[in-house]
This record gives structure tokens, sequence and C-alpha cells, in this order.
């Protein structure tokens, strides 16, 4: 259901939606939607939580999501008590985090020293938070902005000039 919801969308690519089953259970399985924007669109957070309410994912199922994981393309500026990321040809802001699970949370104390060098970060990838729970419940209210993204990697500049 989370697939066709998101293809309904029109800032989604429908030809690069994919869903890979992991056959955990013979029951519900768990599993990930993978997708992207069309060219020259940014996806829409607000559009995408819509749309899934409007599925029946919003009431009477015990399934829900483990988490939303994006990659973001923007300008990062180092504040004094956050770090957030300007989406590139849009509003949206991300408040930088650390993940805190132990595969990821190092990624974040990376970030803020390549920053601290001068090195220019293109791109942040990372887990929304408040994108997790069981669906009915989670689908209540749209999360809160700033978005917080927990980082799990970034991508640098190659070759790029240091001020």
């Amino acid at each position: 259901m989370a697939r066709e919801a998101t293809a309904r969308l029109y800032d989604v690519d429908a030809e690069t939606i994919a869903f890979k089953r992991f056959n955990k259970t013979g029951k519900y399985d768990i599993g990930t939607v993978t997708f992207r924007a069309k060219p020259g669109k940014l996806i829409d957070l607000d559009k995408l939580h819509e749309s899934v309410w409007a599925t029946r994912l919003s009431g009477g199922t015990s399934s829900g999501l483990v988490s939303l994981e994006v990659t973001v393309v923007g300008m990062i500026v180092v504040g004094d008590k956050e770090t957030t990321l300007k989406v590139t040809g849009a509003e949206p802001e991300f408040v930088l985090a650390q993940n805190p699970e132990a595969e990821f949370n190092a990624a974040f104390d990376d970030l803020k020293a390549a920053l601290g060098r001068g090195e220019k970060v293109t791109k942040v990838s990372g887990r929304l938070d408040g994108w997790s729970g069981r669906w009915p419940e989670m689908l209540k209210k749209l999360p809160a902005k700033p978005r917080r993204l927990l980082v799990t990697r970034f991508e640098m500049t190659k070759n790029a000039e240091k001020p």
C-alpha cells in the first residue's frame, strides 16, 4: 500500500519505485520501498505523509514504518546550537543530529569534523526523526518542523576549494 501511495505523488518518478521484501516471516514481512524524485523535482514530505494517510494504513492495521531514509542536497549552516541543512531550490530545512544507532552514531561527528576542516559537504543522508511506528498512530499528525535528520552518511565535493 505504501508503494502505491508513493507512486501517486506528482514529484515521484514512478519508474524508480521498487519494493524489496525480506521474507523473514510467513505473515506481514519487513521490506524496503525505494524511490526518487523526478528530475528537477523535490519530494514533498507533507504530501507523502498525506498520501499514505489516504490509504488503509491510516487505520485498522498493525503494520508500521521502521524508518524513512532520505538523501538531501543543500547548503549546511553551522550555528552555535545546531547545524542545519537548507535544501537547494526549496524552503525546507533540516536540523542535522547524531543518529543514536550504534552503526551510525559517529557519522554526525565525522560530518562536523569535515565542516570544521573547511571541507564542502554536498549531500547528507539519514533517517527522519518522527517517521517511525505503527501506521495509525504515526500518521495522526505530521512530524515536527524543522525536521530532524539523524545523519547516517554524507558526501563531500571532490577537490573542493578551501576558503
